[in-house]
């Protein structure tokens, strides 16, 4: 298993942020992008096209960010990783009961100006918000590599449909409750993600509750009880038969 930072320069960054303007996100995600700007004037950009918000990110951003400073991130993102990718490895290893060594050998972290940072399950990539720490784009790494493996022990044992792996399918949202139950359960994963202790799944799982008692703790158990495989089987028959609660509360 083997991770490269990379710079992919500022129309990445202004296609990534693009998927976060349009479409049917929420207004959860068009705020947080509006939050490290307060340059961007957002009557200004909501009255725009898609063509002309680019122009206007790409004149706004080139103005405000410092881009010496993501190709220093390269370097010093790649160092502390190096640093600890052999215990990520082992304790994914012994996670998902699968051998690293020859898989997801060409994991690449693009480093962008967007603090959303979405993960591309094909192409084995993933953005990483240029303003991180090293600590902090660790922590990123190692959320959205238990998504790759997750998804290829997942496609291995079911071999469902791969765009069942996206919002807003119930599959997604699994995936991404598990990140906590995975990171929780091994010292080696979590002593090491700055994110951690502030949640490293989005914040609606932790108050999300079914007949009082909160959904994380019940896939915990499930988690502790059972092999990765029964784990998948039983936790998404959980979500299955509790999905309209669910996205309720998702809705909140």
């Amino acid at each position: 298993m083997k991770l490269r930072y990379n710079n992919p320069g500022i129309q990445h960054s202004i296609d990534s942020i693009m998927l976060f303007l349009e479409g049917d996100y929420s207004e959860y995600w068009f705020e947080s992008s509006l939050y490290f700007y307060p340059q961007i004037d957002k009557g200004k950009l909501c009255s725009f096209n898609s063509l002309q918000k680019r122009d206007y990110l790409l004149e706004v951003l080139n103005g405000v960010v410092e881009f010496e400073a993501i190709k220093q991130k390269v370097i010093s993102y790649q160092k502390y990783w190096d640093s600890k990718s052999f215990s990520i490895q082992k304790a994914l290893e012994d996670t998902f009961d699968l051998n690293l060594s020859d898989k997801f050998n060409d994991l690449i972290g693009n480093i962008t100006l967007n603090p959303i940072c979405p993960r591309f399950l094909d192409e084995r990539r993933f953005d990483v918000f240029y303003l991180n720490s090293e600590k902090g784009a660790l922590g990123m790494a190692i959320h959205e590599i238990i998504h790759f493996v997750w998804f290829y022990v997942w496609n291995c044992h079911f071999k469902d449909d791969k765009r069942e792996y996206e919002n807003p399918h119930i599959k997604w949202i699994f995936s991404e409750m598990v990140v906590d139950t995975i990171m929780r359960k091994d010292k080696r994963l979590y002593s090491i993600n700055p994110y951690f202790e502030s949640g490293c799944a989005y914040d609606y799982f932790y108050t999300m509750k079914i007949d009082g008692t909160p959904v994380l703790d019940i896939l915990q158990r499930l988690f502790e009880d059972n092999n990765i495989l029964l784990f998948m089987e039983k936790g998404y028959e959980y979500c299955l038969v509790h999905e309209k609660e669910i996205r309720n509360q998702i809705k909140k």
